[in-house]
């Protein structure tokens, strides 16, 4: 399975690991509670094991501005590169309704992890209306049974009106190879598996594309805060800052602005 989410080196820390019906994949208990996926080759967590739904909270919806955003109930746009649990998904949607603000969310993976596993990481615990993720995982079966169980039935695109304002697109892509057709996005959260691992994905060219597809104003937050890719970012024109971590996580992430 081509996996494209985000991965921080293999952490040693003796923690809780539960097996999927993947033999690739374990879930990783984290020190905040939450579940994330581990790869068996390799060892590397989609998510911090320090705290996954602090990570996500953290890196991607409040340093992004989206937070902010739809708190004050500013129609919002995000893009998503590596959907992977869906965490970042379901906590910003989750917010969005319940501050009854307009959402538009694209997500791109260029493979669904299958409903079963989904279920196994107890995503109903990442968000004040679990009844959003039961809907999310209502959606997700029906296209297993309509589609076939094995994943991903792609190159495809899959809308999902998740409430009345918030509508939800996965585009199962490369990211390398998709580009956007609609209007720019007020952030993007980059969540792609490490440069050492996915460099076609931190690559000059497809940091380009990624800052032509946001608005004037708008972010591209991530976790990797290496040289060559705070450099590449400013190459290709955000105005780039190093921000504080999450706590018990990494000490400094990235946030990226377009002027």
């Amino acid at each position: 399975m081509a996996i494209e989410k985000s991965s921080i080196m293999p952490d040693r820390h003796e923690r809780e690991t539960l097996t999927t019906v993947d033999p690739k994949l374990t879930i990783q208990i984290t020190d905040d509670g939450s579940r994330t996926l581990r790869t068996n080759e390799g060892g590397y967590t989609f998510h911090s094991c320090s705290g996954a739904l602090t990570e996500t909270r953290h890196v991607y919806f409040h340093n992004s501005g989206v937070e902010e955003r739809i708190s004050a109930r500013l129609d919002t746009s995000v893009l998503e590169i590596g959907l992977g649990t869906s965490m970042a998904m379901l906590m910003t949607v989750d917010a969005a309704i319940a501050n009854g603000t307009p959402l538009r969310y694209v997500a791109i993976e260029q493979a669904w992890l299958p409903a079963q596993i989904m279920n196994q990481l107890q995503c109903d615990s990442w968000v004040s209306d679990p009844d959003l993720v039961h809907r999310y995982m209502s959606w997700r079966e029906r296209l297993e049974v309509k589609h076939g169980r094995e994943l991903p039935f792609g190159p495809a695109i899959y809308g999902w009106d998740a409430g009345a304002q918030q509508r939800i697109q996965i585009h199962l892509a490369d990211a390398s190879d998709w580009n956007s057709d609609s209007e720019p996005f007020d952030a993007i959260y980059f969540d792609p598996f490490a440069p050492q691992d996915n460099p076609g994905l931190w690559s000059g060219p497809m940091l380009k594309k990624m800052h032509s597809m946001v608005r004037p104003g708008g972010t591209l937050v991530t976790y990797c805060v290496k040289r060559e890719i705070r450099d590449r970012l400013s190459e290709v024109g955000f105005d780039v800052q190093k921000a504080p971590g999450p706590v018990g996580g990494k000490r400094e992430v990235l946030v990226g602005r377009k002027p």
